[in-house]
């Protein structure tokens, strides 16, 4: 159980260092480069590193909303019980 939760925490992590290190090389150094410079064709147009992290901000806003409102509405639900 343990092992499987380091493995899991550790996949985490990485994938967190490589949208950190993508995103900010993207946001960074790509839009000093030439437009005809191969490196280019390994990000997406400029503007999406507005539209994507407002995206699943947005999404993560929504999930965090919608969790709390389902556990408020059963901690109601238990008190009208009693």
């Amino acid at each position: 159980m343990g092992s499987s939760d380091k493995i899991f925490g550790a996949t985490c992590v990485s994938a967190a260092a490589v949208i950190f290190t993508y995103f900010s090389i993207w946001t960074f150094i790509v839009p000093f480069l030439d437009e005809a410079s191969p490196v280019q064709n390994y990000f997406l147009p400029y503007q999406y590193a507005i539209y994507l992290p407002a995206a699943v901000l947005v999404a993560a806003l929504s999930l965090v909303a919608a969790f709390v409102a389902k556990t408020s509405s059963k901690g109601k639900d238990k008190q009208k019980a009693k």
